[in-house]
């Protein structure tokens, strides 16, 4: 039976879309990739620099707060989920995660 926390599975996966200047992609991938586990960036799209940020529901807090630090770093704009965004990863759906601000 898998863990969960106020009636929510603690391993659910969540995701949300960002748009991040191209200079900046190798230094953010370098930086998620240091917190192993916390997360996992894939390029949505390579024109616009769209990245999809995938990471289980038990690291949304931690992730939270990774971002608003990088922020302050890099230029991160969170956007809605691409129309192109096939859900090619089904362990993780597209989406935003509930309840985690942006």
């Amino acid at each position: 039976m898998k863990p969960e926390v106020a009636g929510e599975d603690i391993f659910a996966s969540h995701a949300r879309y960002f748009r991040v200047n191209r200079v900046d992609l190798v230094y953010l991938k370098f930086i998620l990739e240091a917190y192993e586990g916390l997360a996992v960036l894939s390029t949505v799209e390579r024109e616009g620099a769209i990245v999809r940020i995938g990471y289980p529901h038990f690291s949304g807090g931690d992730l939270d707060d990774l971002l608003h630090a990088l922020a302050k770093e890099i230029t991160m704009t969170e956007v809605p989920q691409p129309a192109n965004c096939t859900g090619l990863l089904p362990a993780i759906p597209c989406g935003k995660g509930a309840g985690h601000a942006g």
